[in-house]
């Protein structure tokens, strides 16, 4: 698997058969500019300070989707010039897990996650290209037929510093596109701040994984595995 990179949780896909050749941009400024954007959907957990919390168990947090978002960056390699990066977004978001604070004999103290399970609707993945979005559904990762895209994680151990609020690690969960399950890790940073958690992540996929190769326009352009997925995710307190 390719490395990781970390930029948040959760994502996904691609450029159509039949879309009108854009203008090729610079991969380095398309890559910033996607991710100012992608920062100014999670400012909250970035400048907030880092506080040591009290102890808490089998608490329930429910993803609010009108705060979250979930998206894929594509690599879009134009065979008469440069690279380019697509990004697509969804909010149709739905997910719970349970969250424990305690102490733990790995470190001061451990975040102990259960049940996690975050599902978004990938039928809806908005780019700026209405034609690739429709392609997208209907052709390529054929989302209008799999709309789903799951990730579930039964229990996890993280390790804390003296019960801070600020958690950074790579998580491993199972994945589900296409109605294919494969292991994935994701490198994530998540914060709690009062009621709310905020958590974001970055992985990398290769479409055949999933059962569906790259897009690509004969003499024109390709889209280049590995997939980025990302994800920003803020879930409230459910009692």
């Amino acid at each position: 698997m390719r490395k990781i990179y970390i930029s948040l949780f959760l994502v996904f896909i691609f450029c159509a058969q039949n879309e009108v050749i854009e203008e090729p941009i610079n991969s380095e400024s398309t890559i910033t500019e996607s991710t100012t954007s992608n920062e100014e959907t999670s400012t909250t957990s970035s400048t907030l300070e880092i506080v040591q919390l009290e102890s808490f168990e089998n608490v329930e947090f429910i993803v609010q989707k009108e705060k979250s978002v979930v998206g894929y960056l594509a690599p879009k390699q134009f065979l008469n010039s440069g690279l380019d990066i697509v990004e697509g977004t969804t909010r149709e978001i739905i997910g719970s897990f349970t969250l424990t604070l305690s102490e733990c004999d790995q470190a001061d103290s451990c975040l102990y996650v259960k049940d996690l399970k975050i599902k978004a609707d990938i039928s809806t993945l908005k780019s700026n290209n209405v034609i690739r979005d429709q392609a997208m559904n209907n052709q390529w990762l054929q989302s209008a037929l799999f709309p789903e895209a799951i990730f579930t994680i039964d229990e996890l151990v993280l390790p804390n510093k003296d019960f801070d609020s600020k958690v950074e690690d790579t998580i491993v969960g199972k994945l589900t596109i296409r109605e294919i399950e494969l292991d994935t890790p994701f490198s994530i940073s998540a914060y709690l701040d009062g009621n709310q958690i905020f958590i974001s992540g970055i992985t990398e996929i290769d479409t055949t994984w999933f059962g569906f190769d790259a897009p690509t326009k004969f003499n024109a352009w390709e889209v280049l595995n590995p997939i980025g997925i990302k994800v920003e995710l803020v879930a409230k307190r459910n009692n």
